[in-house]
């Protein structure tokens, strides 16, 4: 009895270790994935805030008012620098630059957040009385 008993916790042993080594390899390969994915994500932003930032000129300049040429003008070049900031910088060093920017500016950081969280507020709950 005493050795079935040891095989058993033997055998035990052997899957619970594993379980663990295909838990920690599904692990890899989930945070793999999520990182690709995100790094995809970012480089579709960047292409669309050029597009953007190119429409935006295109339609001011069709227009033809020159007060409308110049703020298109200034919100291009604002695009066009978030879209090669997002492609020249990883993860890390755009949190790294987020919390330099809220620890120096907290209230406006808290200033911002509240109405971002207004506007997605609007956008996702204004069906809702």
């Amino acid at each position: 009895a005493q050795q079935t008993v040891s095989q058993t916790v033997s055998k035990a042993k052997e899957t619970a270790g594993q379980v663990s080594t295909d838990a920690a390899a599904s692990a890899n390969e989930a945070r793999r994935a999520m990182r690709e994915t995100a790094y995809t994500v970012k480089e579709s932003a960047s292409d669309s805030l050029l597009s953007a930032a190119e429409g935006i000129r295109r339609e001011a300049l069709k227009g033809g008012n020159e007060e409308a040429i110049r703020q298109a003008q200034m919100l291009s070049r604002g695009m066009e620098k978030a879209a090669l900031y997002l492609d020249s910088h990883t993860f890390d060093q755009i949190s790294q630059d987020a919390t330099e920017v809220v620890k120096e500016n907290p209230w406006q950081s808290v200033g911002v957040v509240f109405i971002v969280g207004l506007l997605l507020g609007m956008i996702f709950g204004g069906g809702r009385d």
